[in-house]
């Protein structure tokens, strides 16, 4: 390894890639082996106090994320729903509140909804209470918004038969994909 350090140095002297100042003694034909291990130590010291440094202060920005108990905006919380025989793992939606919260939605302030999702079989669409919108089917695709969907612009919603959807389908984003299911088990009358 010495040998190598020692062949590369003089190469790269020669090229003019290294420029010795005058005045400057450099001996390149010993080199003490002492000073190397000296110097592989204090490289590998200076190498993990750097790591040490990094790892704290990615310590130290926890707690400055998004939801104020620690845990960063972005990340998901794991949380386990039993079902059936069969534990399945769902992920914590990022829209669910910290408290709970009786919501009225905006089509019904005198209604109280503990839930989510709120399922209008009728007209097939869900009201989200967490993001205050509306999803629908449009032209085979399911959309998102604010608005109401064009089907139900003259209609109020307020006196039309609906349901609260189950606890265990809150943390579900795209409850869309349980459609079939919901027009089975909640039909119109």
């Amino acid at each position: 390894m010495l040998l190598y350090l020692k062949e590369q140095f003089i190469e790269h002297q020669k090229c003019g890639n290294i420029n010795i100042k005058p005045g400057l003694t450099f001996v390149v034909k010993e080199i003490n082996i002492k000073i190397m291990k000296h110097l592989s130590k204090i490289i590998f010291i200076v190498a993990l106090g750097s790591l040490t440094i990094n790892a704290n202060q990615l310590s130290a920005q926890r707690g400055h994320g998004g939801h104020g108990d620690g845990r960063p905006a972005h990340v998901k919380t794991k949380v386990g729903i039993k079902q059936h025989p069969n534990a399945r793992l769902v992920m914590k939606s990022h829209y669910r509140p910290h408290n709970v919260v009786v919501f009225h939605p905006v089509w019904g302030p005198n209604r109280n909804f503990n839930r989510r999702w709120v399922y209008f079989p009728k007209y097939n669409f869900y009201w989200d209470n967490w993001r205050q919108g509306y999803y629908y089917i449009n032209g085979g695709a399911w959309l998102y918004s604010s608005s109401p969907p064009p089907v139900i612009v003259n209609v109020n919603v307020n006196n039309e038969k609906h349901y609260e959807l189950k606890e265990t389908e809150d943390d579900v984003d795209d409850i869309y994909n349980s459609n079939t299911n919901h027009q089975t088990e909640y039909k119109t009358e």
